[in-house]
């Protein structure tokens, strides 16, 4: 079986091929994918079940609003006032953004144990990220309500010495959580030690 050279593979001779176009470094930006938060690949993105778990405790949330804005277009149809039924409009956009931007909101906790200090990063439109030093530890405690114990998720909570600030980490799997209360116990009394 022969086959025919490929026309764009051949060279003149004495012509020098081209040379592939150098590649460019891709732009740091942020994305929906949880290793691009913050432009860093090294933070740790939460469980995922935390989607399901916060549509579960939003649900008497929902139903609020939902028969709220049916309150409103049965008054609008009963009296006849059209505006009446326009009143709607913002519940259906409070609950509207609360379904859809839940799964974006999850995606975009992290977190990052390093050697001196634990980085937590959360938020969409109004970013935070706090970064606490072992040192400055005074407390870490687990919380688990209902609905996280049914996904299997905790909530670390950890207080920082000048106990004015508090940083909540949710969605974390019971065993991570347990990790992480142990890592930031031992290291905060390692510090404290070598002071």
């Amino acid at each position: 079986m022969s086959s025919t050279p490929d026309p764009a593979a051949q060279t003149v001779p004495g012509m020098v091929p081209e040379a592939a176009p150098a590649a460019t470094a891709p732009d740091p930006a942020l994305s929906d994918a949880p290793d691009g938060l913050l432009g860093a690949s090294a933070l740790r993105p939460v469980s995922t079940s935390l989607i399901p778990a916060r549509y579960v405790a939003g649900i008497i949330g929902y139903v609020i609003w939902v028969l709220m804005i049916a309150g409103l277009i049965t008054a609008a149809a009963l009296s006849g006032m059209w505006w009446i039924a326009a009143l709607g409009l913002l519940p259906l956009l409070i609950l509207l953004q609360s379904l859809l931007l839940t799964p974006r909101r999850v995606r975009a906790i992290g977190y990052l144990d390093a050697e001196e200090d634990l980085t937590i990063a959360s938020g969409i439109m109004f970013r935070s990220v706090h970064t606490i030093p072992y040192g400055r530890v005074q407390s870490v405690k687990i919380d688990e309500g209902p609905v996280d114990r049914r996904y299997g998720l905790a909530k670390l909570t950890v207080s920082t010495a000048n106990g004015a600030s508090t940083v909540v980490l949710p969605g974390l799997p019971k065993a991570e959580a347990e990790r992480l209360r142990a890592l930031l116990t031992a290291r905060g009394i390692e510090t404290m030690a070598a002071l």
